[in-house]
């Protein structure tokens, strides 16, 4: 439980000594770039790939369903 106090009171400090630099700032506007440019690749990529496809292409499904579970 100490060892838990102690790590919390380290945490702490850093995180607020790295919040009044604005380093916390600088990672979330990193992260939240990061993820506009994922999101708009993988909506490339679906656009591409929907127009890839053509409407009259038939679905592949599984011909035989098992009951078993299957093995770990």
């Amino acid at each position: 439980m100490i060892r838990t106090l102690i790590f919390g009171a380290i945490a702490g400090y850093v995180g607020k000594k790295l919040y009044d630099e604005g380093k916390l700032t600088e990672f979330k506007d990193d992260i939240v770039a990061r993820y506009g440019e994922a999101k708009a690749k993988l909506e490339e990529q679906r656009a591409d790939s929907s127009a890839a496809t053509t409407p009259g292409a038939p679905l592949v499904t599984p011909s035989v369903t098992s009951s078993r579970p299957l093995p770990n």
